[in-house]
């Protein structure tokens, strides 16, 4: 047994039994509580459609942006970026301490997938792929990701998806199989 991560308990060797160590009073540090929850929570969180195909137009994104703000609103989280190439999405989130990450991800692409099936009716058949990916993100680098997010076009002319996925992925020490990572499969 551990004393708060601090190593064994020490024990006396006669009995082998945990022996009490008495901390003076003047020892003790007493710390004022906190008057209440103090937390800014950026995640840069991605996906990508189904099989790749490359159906996000560019003349329609800034809607998909605006939907995507309405519902992450509606959820109680904040849209602070986004951007996207032909094939998959980047959303730049702040979440409140309350909400969780993966109901939220979930709700946004459903809901954003049910809008452009309903919008465009030639994506009827359009579908986001299973999985997707989220990053915590510092304020240092929130310059860096929003600059990111503003050049996805120009930045997808030099690398395609997976390749860029598959770097944040190792950037941030996210351990992945590949074949699941790249979604392989159609799901």
């Amino acid at each position: 047994m551990t004393r708060r991560g601090w190593g064994p308990e020490p024990r006396d060797t006669d009995t082998g039994r945990v022996r009490r160590v008495a901390i003076p009073d003047t020892a003790r540090v007493r710390f004022p509580r906190m008057a209440g929850v103090y937390a800014k929570l950026r995640v840069h969180v991605l996906w990508g459609t189904r099989g790749r195909r490359p159906w996000l137009d560019r003349d329609w994104r800034g809607r998909l942006f605006a939907r995507i703000d309405v519902l992450a609103g509606a959820a109680g989280a904040r849209l602070v970026s986004a951007g996207a190439a032909r094939d998959h999405l980047h959303v730049y989130l702040e979440l409140p301490v309350s909400l969780a990450l993966g109901p939220l991800v979930d709700g946004l692409k459903a809901g954003t997938a049910r809008w452009i099936q309903r919008t465009f009716p030639h994506r009827a058949g359009f579908a986001w792929q299973q999985g997707y990916a989220a990053f915590s993100v510092s304020p240092h680098e929130d310059a860096r990701l929003l600059d990111d997010l503003r050049h996805q076009d120009t930045r997808h002319r030099e690398h395609d998806f997976a390749r860029e996925y598959l770097r944040l992925l190792e950037v941030n020490k996210v351990p992945y199989e590949l074949g699941e990572a790249l979604d392989c499969g159609n799901s």
